[in-house]
């Protein structure tokens, strides 16, 4: 057993004990881990704000290799993400993208490489969540990457049933573009041309192109519904933050 010190997103927060909580989080380092964190739901606890959702936190902690979950010495905040806290939809959307990176990955080092790519991202869109008006570009590149990093992202550059470049619309289902025939086919009403150019942008952009893809919206919640509900069909999660975001919005 060994201290260890990492910066991590805490992504959820529960109950636990009367006075105690279980926080789960995202490291670059460690991958996904869980903490017992005693007394944080007191008044005068010091560690309260660090094990908020959505808060980029400094955790000490002594690591034990091949256990997920341990107990919390200490912590203090890098990034509060404060305003996305004064505003509901924002808070949201803060919420769908912790869930997705939670349910993307299992608990421990299983895949510390997706969990780094999963950090970064997460931890670039919390920032930009904070501080930019964007939310649903941000929210619909976070799951276009997300989808990357699973190696399930949409094809973009062809009908996906038959290779024609001329296409006409989006297939959840199928797995991507389909062109006029293949819409026909399967009964898939056609697109504006703005929507199909937006997908295949954002899905070809990589993190640091988020300024370059601000010019060709406006971004609305059906871009990033198209990415949501292509993740949640070929990657298997179900996401209960995205059906709250889908009743708020509408």
């Amino acid at each position: 057993m060994s201290e260890a010190r990492i910066e991590a997103v805490i992504l959820k927060q529960q109950d636990y004990r009367e006075n105690d909580a279980l926080i789960t989080v995202l490291s670059k380092d460690y991958g996904k881990l869980g903490f017992v964190c005693r007394g944080i739901r007191k008044m005068a606890s010091k560690n309260a704000v660090s094990c908020m959702p959505f808060v980029l936190s400094e955790l000490m902690f002594d690591y034990k290799e091949q256990a997920t979950l341990f107990s919390l010495k200490s912590a203090r905040v890098l990034a509060a993400h404060r305003h996305i806290r004064e505003d509901l939809e924002k808070m949201t959307i803060a919420q769908v993208m912790c869930e997705i990176a939670d349910k993307l990955l299992e608990q421990g080092e299983s895949d510390l490489e997706a969990a780094g790519e999963l950090y970064e991202l997460l931890s670039v869109s919390l920032d930009r969540l904070d501080s930019e008006a964007d939310s649903y570009l941000i929210l619909a590149q976070f799951t276009a990457l997300a989808l990357k990093t699973e190696g399930i992202e949409p094809v973009v550059d062809e009908c996906v049933l038959c290779s024609n470049t001329q296409v006409q619309t989006i297939s959840v289902e199928d797995g991507g573009f389909l062109c006029a025939e293949c819409a026909a086919m399967v009964h898939a009403r056609p697109m504006e041309v703005g929507a199909l150019k937006r997908f295949r942008l954002i899905n070809k952009a990589q993190l640091v192109h988020f300024a370059q893809l601000r010019p060709y919206g406006p971004w609305t919640k059906k871009d990033a519904e198209l990415l949501v509900e292509f993740l949640m069909l070929h990657s298997g999660v179900k996401l209960e933050s995205w059906r709250f975001l889908d009743r708020l919005a509408n």
